[in-house]
């Protein structure tokens, strides 16, 4: 892992920066990536299918853009989301019917480029989704769409929204061929509200501060989410490992009922992300159990949702959008979270715990 240049040694970290900048950020690239996301998805429809790749947060965004992808595509091309690691050791069939978007803002990590370089070597069409100034193997996909420089914090945050936003123009191109225009214009309407949304929850940091401190003492951190977020679930609790070295656990929200739930107890702090659909319901049945076991619940649910009962935990409430595009916007307070519960735990969110000296000593027996 790749240390940033500077170092800074107190509050606000290069983490912070990076999360404050994303309403700028995403706005940008809704505008400046447009021409390609457009050029991506022509050539991805032609495909019989898709493979999206990727490792850590980037293997994150590409579960997130398969949900998209198949809302959008309804099928044709197939679509599916690779580890890079899984995608390069056991490799699907390849030849120049498909396609490889391959996920990566810094464009170093060894199984992402070596997934590309077989795609290639097969036929396959290539994309990469990274930063503006990435590693030189990365740069051989036929199709380069860039997001965000490189972030000076271990701890990516911008970079995942700045992806998030790439793959969701390219996903919008790929049609939804047996719905009206109307659905699709509104869906690519909605899309560009996600910049305010976004800037909606930077403003409100200092009641997500607040909250990390309340429970910075906390044994473990549990976070479910389905769907679209299910992504961002798993997401977080990467976050609070780096960032805090914090015993952290993303979860599918059924699947948290089916074994997980009980190791869950008073000190555990479950985050719920709740939107309205699917899942809502069974996110109440979440908080019950919890209050049974007396396990905390912070809940992120979209505001004028009557179906969170103050007395199953604290709700923090989020603007009206289609849940397609949540992911967007629920995992900003998330990002904030794991940002101040840093700060409250002192421990250095940038760094990627290579100030602990046994993280340090470890690190030196493995590349990434």
């Amino acid at each position: 892992m790749a240390q940033p240049q500077q170092v800074r040694e107190t509050h606000p970290y290069f983490m912070h920066d990076a999360i404050l900048d994303q309403p700028r950020a995403v706005a940008r690239l809704l505008e400046a990536r447009r021409d390609g996301a457009a050029e991506a998805a022509a050539a991805l429809a032609q495909k019989r299918r898709v493979y999206l790749v990727g490792i850590g947060t980037s293997w994150h965004a590409a579960l997130v853009a398969e949900h998209w992808f198949r809302h959008f595509a309804q099928g044709s091309p197939e679509v599916q989301a690779w580890h890079s690691f899984e995608f390069y050791s056991y490799p699907p069939p390849l030849d120049q019917n498909d396609a490889v978007v391959v996920i990566s803002h810094r464009g170093t990590k060894t199984y992402s480029f070596l997934a590309l370089e077989l795609a290639k070597a097969r036929g396959a069409y290539t994309v990469a989704v990274t930063s503006t100034s990435p590693g030189a193997r990365i740069r051989v996909a036929d199709l380069e769409l860039n997001t965000v420089e490189q972030e000076r914090s271990a701890a990516f945050t911008v970079s995942y929204t700045s992806a998030l936003t790439v793959l969701a123009q390219v996903a919008t191109g790929l049609g939804l061929p047996d719905a009206g225009d109307n659905l699709r214009a509104d869906l690519r309407a909605r899309l560009q509200e996600v910049p305010d949304h976004i800037a909606s929850v930077v403003d409100r940091e200092s009641e997500i501060g607040e909250t990390s401190k309340e429970h910075q003492a906390r044994v473990r951190y549990i976070c479910t989410g389905w769907g679209p977020n299910t992504a961002n679930a798993y997401e977080v609790a990467l976050k609070i490992k780096e960032t805090s070295a914090a015993d952290s656990e993303g979860l599918q929200t059924e699947q948290i009922l089916h074994g997980p739930f009980c190791s869950v107890d008073e000190g555990c702090l479950v985050t719920l992300i709740a939107p309205p659909g699917p899942g809502h319901q069974r996110s109440l049945d979440i908080a019950r159990a919890c209050r049974e076991v007396g396990a905390p619940v912070w809940a992120l649910v979209q505001q004028g949702d009557a179906n969170f009962p103050g007395e199953l935990g604290q709700a923090f409430l989020l603007p009206e959008m289609p849940e397609l595009w949540s992911p967007l916007v629920y995992v900003v307070p998330l990002q904030l979270f794991t940002y101040h519960l840093a700060l409250a735990r002192n421990t250095h969110p940038d760094l990627f715990q290579q100030d602990n000296s046994r993280q340090a000593a470890a690190r030196q027996h493995y590349d990434l």
